[in-house]
């Protein structure tokens, strides 16, 4: 993906500190185990991305779209219009579901809270990368840093990704003893929002300004499809479970 320096790893910004009050209702989706409002809220490319995967492992064995995948059957705009649609809608649905299987299950959110922004990355694209650096506004990676976002007059695609550290505190029962037990689960979830587009011309599906969410199992290399100027050492905080007692 090439040399420039298209992300920029920065303090705490008023845009980071958005992010973190736009998760507000974020944290209210997981207090309810509200999978559905989750995926109406990921962020549009990644949530079309992972539509896709899970059409294929369930309709695995459905010889259309195995044609349709290894390129020997055409579709028009119109019958791949439609299959986003059933893909998306299936994914939601399984969304929905997970959320009904965790409060059925007896799984209960006891406090979620999300913490001040961990890292903040402003990200564009090669080509508007590539002009800046041609006017002098940013420098590639081996040389100096780049300049303010303010002082730079982008002319690609430019978005803001956050990473927003969780604590959760659950209770959910044990499936060997079926005692309750209570866990804190650290975690993150990344904030995106896209502030630019090249020549004012949106093709990702999204909202101006408008912060989505990314879960943090979502793979670095899924992300880059669509930021391939993330840096490699993205930074993000610790993880894992702790028994509580």
């Amino acid at each position: 993906m090439g040399s420039c320096l298209v992300a920029q790893a920065a303090p705490v910004s008023e845009a980071a500190k958005s992010a973190q009050s736009a998760a507000g209702e974020y944290k209210g989706a997981v207090m309810n185990c509200d999978m559905g409002w989750c995926f109406d809220h990921m962020y549009p490319p990644i949530k079309r991305t992972m539509a896709d995967r899970y059409a294929s492992r369930t309709q695995s064995n459905n010889q259309q779209e195995v044609r349709r995948v290894m390129g020997l059957e055409k579709e028009s705009s119109q019958q791949a219009q439609a299959r986003m649609e059933r893909n998306m809608a299936a994914l939601r649905q399984h969304y929905v579901n997970m959320g009904n299987d965790m409060l059925s299950g007896g799984f209960k959110v006891e406090r979620f809270v999300i913490g001040a922004p961990y890292a903040e990355y402003e990200l564009i694209s090669s080509a508007g990368a590539a002009r800046s650096v041609k006017e002098g506004s940013v420098i590639t990676q081996n040389k100096r840093s780049i300049t303010k976002a303010e002082d730079i007059k982008w002319q690609g695609d430019r978005s803001r990704l956050v990473v927003l550290p969780t604590t959760l505190w659950i209770n959910i029962p044990d499936p060997r003893t079926g005692r309750r037990v209570r866990i804190e689960r650290k975690d993150y979830i990344y904030a995106v929002r896209d502030e630019a587009y090249n020549r004012n011309i949106n093709t990702r599906g999204t909202e101006p300004n408008k912060w989505y969410f990314i879960d943090s199992n979502t793979p670095v290399n899924t992300l880059r499809t669509y930021f391939p100027t993330l840096p490699l050492n993205l930074r993000t905080p610790d993880t894992g479970d702790r028994p509580l007692h």
